[in-house]
């Protein structure tokens, strides 16, 4: 792990996930522990930072040296004077009881997330689960990756008006740009086909790559408590609000861009064009 002055780092799961306690987020971060805490974050996918109770600027502040703060497709949830930056999660705005990775305006899948715990749950209630594509990736066979590193997932949007647009299409299985490892571009709220495969394998191949998103080897439970920070690579997490809960609770949410996963060498797109380009352009090959 990385080597982090003064702050105590502890393991939350076999799979992905580390806390963070010692460290005081609202101070000047200087160099040095941003690169420390991003390549803890590479690494372990989830950083959880308890007991910071950080504003929304203090949050954003915390956010902008990891990357270019990006707006958030939930334009109603908007915080006040935020410049499209924050976002705020309240039972009023829906829960999330998906799997699913987060997505920018461009239905891009977002770079580096945040989550700002500020009012709990009362009755204690409303755990997220993280679950690492890596894990999900490696538990196949290799004749299975092989099938995998070839394929083109379709991504659609559900019902989020705020984003510019409906499908996008992406490999599956690309190559992470800070790290090099092979891993799933995978939500499995959003992926709905390959275009590569007819829709009765695509139905079977769905089927088993959520029932994997919902092992518990390859995820981990967080049960929030007031003031918590935290950070997860979203390129490579799915994520998930256990509904469980009755009455008010409050978060911040911001995401910052960062370099999305390349196609793997072998990888064929199945069309010429932009990556990521609408699924529609699909039907003119």
């Amino acid at each position: 792990m990385a080597n982090l002055s003064g702050s105590k780092i502890e393991s939350l799961s076999g799979s992905l996930g580390a806390q963070v306690e010692g460290m005081d987020l609202r101070s000047d971060l200087d160099d040095e522990t941003v690169a420390g805490l991003r390549r803890l974050l590479l690494d372990r996918l989830v950083l959880v930072f308890p007991d910071q109770n950080l504003s929304s600027d203090e949050q954003r502040t915390l956010m902008a040296h990891f990357g270019e703060i990006e707006k958030h497709p939930e334009r109603p949830q908007i915080l006040e004077g935020s410049a499209e930056e924050v976002v705020v999660i309240t039972p009023s705005g829906g829960v999330s009881a998906v799997w699913h990775c987060d997505y920018e305006p461009d239905f891009t899948p977002c770079g580096l997330c945040s989550l700002n715990m500020v009012e709990c749950a009362a009755d204690g209630g409303g755990d997220t689960i993280f679950v690492s594509a890596y894990r999900i990736y490696e538990s196949f066979s290799e004749r299975m990756r092989t099938l995998l590193d070839g394929l083109t997932a379709v991504h659609r949007n559900t019902g989020n008006s705020g984003r510019n647009r409906d499908e996008a299409h992406f490999p599956l299985v690309g190559i992470h740009p800070e790290t090099g490892r092979r891993g799933l571009l995978y939500s499995a709220h959003h992926v709905q086909d390959f275009v590569e495969l007819m829709p009765e394998e695509s139905e079977m191949l769905l089927a088993r790559l959520q029932l994997l998103t919902q092992r518990p080897n390859f995820g981990l439970r967080y049960h929030w408590r007031p003031g918590t920070i935290v950070l997860w690579d979203n390129r490579r997490v799915q994520h998930y609000v256990v509904p469980d809960f009755e009455g008010s609770r409050l978060l911040y949410q911001v995401t910052v861009s960062a370099a999305m996963p390349t196609p793997l060498p072998e990888y064929t797109p199945p069309i010429e064009g932009e990556y990521g380009a609408p699924v529609s352009e699909l039907a003119a090959r």
